[in-house]
């Protein structure tokens, strides 16, 4: 199972949003990957509003430095901690 920890950032209705990432890769089936985890806005207070309207919207791109993106939706939030669960299919960007 490979994994990633580090900078990231969230595309979302024109937004760029600055997070750190905490994702593994999950492999269910020969056929079909997975991959999971959790993002934390890094940004100042007007991006980090930006930031919590995805638990509504459910979906965005996550793009890796490097350029490597990939399609996500949110699964879960905890504001408190500030960070959103999310979940990709497909290739991961890592």
């Amino acid at each position: 199972m490979s994994s990633y920890h580090g900078p990231a950032v969230v595309i979302h209705g024109g937004m760029e949003i600055p997070v750190e990432a905490d994702l593994h890769a999950e492999h269910p089936t020969e056929d079909v990957s997975t991959w999971r985890g959790t993002v934390r806005a890094t940004a100042d207070t007007d991006q980090d509003a930006d930031f919590w309207t995805l638990p509504g919207s459910h979906w965005g791109v996550l793009r890796l430095p490097g350029g490597r993106e990939s399609h996500f939706t949110t699964t879960g939030h905890t504001v408190a901690e500030g960070r959103l669960e999310i979940k990709g299919s497909g290739t991961e960007p890592f």
